[in-house]
């Protein structure tokens, strides 16, 4: 049952929607105590879990269900902030008399999503860095991936996915995208950028990239929202200044004053993080801090250490990045055991409202409808790439008719990947090695 299971969610083409993209069949290829549903929607801003899990929450706890028989898990969990209460409402619903099955609230502050901090809320577990949350019990998926992985045991395969447009724009919405929706489509539908000079950010305000080229921009797997600013917003200033010129600025500005480190996530749950002693190596030439990779290796990438801890502006948590990609580029791990949990853990959570007031983003916090008609795009361009690991290859031609659902891109023998499947009816009119574009007959 479960080889079946795993078979369908590998050509369903299901993959973590709300990280990097891991194929999901992989991902539940073990077995574990939990399984929880990240249903924390934690970046600012962002609407598409909650819209997914008012209105499909039966379906979630569905793909849960899946998930928990394909690990032989005893304990399914549905980790959602309490705020939201009509989703919560919902939830509740759908797991009434359902056996194994629970629900937690978590409150209402950054980065409740990220992984580490959801298993230790469920379970008081931390995971060693550079291990799987396997390696204690459990499997983290995203409420979009449960909802995908029930569909998949429908022979459903990915072709859409929940999107919010929002920012400086006319019309914030969520709609349910089909995957290789054009941004510059999905902003025109949001009715605009309300400024003349913008920047689009692909993905959550803190931990989502500044678009080098919006009108190249397309809906994948992963796209859970589209953000407009003014270009000469402080968040995109943060997000786009060279990293040269910011190790100018922190030379002469950190002053080593440690808040950047207190107000970790990572760090408050004893895994070592240290924004600041990254920042000591560099600004003062001491890279003994460093010797064993562990102030950097354990980072999220949250962002909490630039946006919100350091009072000098600089930003931490992109030489961190940096540094984290070389040590693991060199095969640097850590052989460090978790410490402790501060115990004063839950007093230094960051809530989601001060993230909101230190990013500039207060005016642009607002109640963001679903739009559930729309017209539908009429050409897509479908990724051969939504995931990590290999690119897929076509299985199609130039030329050829596609009908929704069909796939279109198989996984290469032997790579780690997920298919992709075309979103619309339509022509196949250009397949470059990068993608494949799809025009409606």
């Amino acid at each position: 049952m479960n080889e079946s299971m795993l078979e369908k969610i590998k050509k369903a083409g299901v993959v973590g929607a709300g990280g990097a993209g891991f194929p999901t069949y992989v991902k539940l290829k073990c077995t574990a105590e939990y399984v929880i549903v990240n249903c924390a929607e934690c970046e600012p801003l962002i609407k598409s879990d909650k819209y997914l899990m008012e209105q499909n929450a039966e379906s979630i706890v569905e793909g849960l269900r899946c998930a928990m028989s394909c690990v032989s898990a005893k304990n399914g969990v549905l980790a959602i902030k309490y705020k939201n209460k009509s989703a919560v409402h919902a939830l509740e619903a759908a797991v009434s008399g359902k056996e194994n099955v629970s629900i937690h609230l978590l409150d209402n502050y950054y980065p409740a999503g990220d992984e580490q901090q959801i298993i230790y809320e469920v379970t008081k577990r931390t995971i060693p860095v550079g291990k799987l949350p396997s390696e204690v019990g459990c499997v983290v998926i995203n409420a979009q991936t449960a909802y995908h992985i029930a569909q998949a045991m429908e022979d459903k395969p990915v072709v859409r996915r929940n999107v919010t447009i929002t920012g400086a724009v006319h019309s914030p919405l969520t709609i349910t995208a089909p995957i290789g929706t054009a941004v510059a489509y999905l902003i025109e539908m949001a009715g605009g950028a309300t400024v003349k000079d913008y920047s689009v950010i692909i993905g959550g305000p803190l931990m989502g990239r500044v678009s080098e080229d919006p009108s190249n921009e397309f809906v994948t797997k992963t796209t859970n929202g589209i953000i407009v600013l003014p270009t000469d917003h402080e968040l995109i200033r943060k997000k786009t200044v060279s990293l040269e010129q910011e190790y100018k600025i922190a030379k002469s500005a950190c002053c080593q004053c440690n808040y950047c480190t207190l107000i970790c996530p990572r760090s408050s749950l004893g895994l070592g993080v240290q924004p600041h002693k990254v920042m000591q190596a560099l600004t003062f030439n001491n890279a003994d801090v460093l010797i064993d990779g562990n102030a950097a290796l354990g980072c999220c990438n949250c962002g909490l250490c630039t946006y919100v801890g350091c009072n000098m502006g600089l930003s931490p948590s992109r030489f961190i990045s940096k540094m984290r990609s070389e040590l693991l580029a060199k095969k640097v791990k850590s052989n460090h055991e978790p410490k402790p949990v501060n115990p004063f853990r839950d007093d230094i959570k960051v809530s989601t409202k001060r993230v909101i007031q230190r990013t500039g983003l207060t005016e642009y916090d607002i109640d963001v409808p679903y739009v559930d008609s729309y017209d539908a795009p009429r050409a897509v361009r479908i990724m051969l790439k939504q995931h990590i690991g290999a690119p897929c290859e076509p299985v199609v031609l130039e030329g050829d008719t596609v009908i929704e659902g069909q796939c279109i891109g198989q996984i290469p023998e032997k790579a780690l990947g997920a298919c992709v499947h075309s979103s619309i009816n339509g022509r196949v009119v250009n397949i470059s090695k990068d993608y494949i574009d799809i025009m409606e007959a």
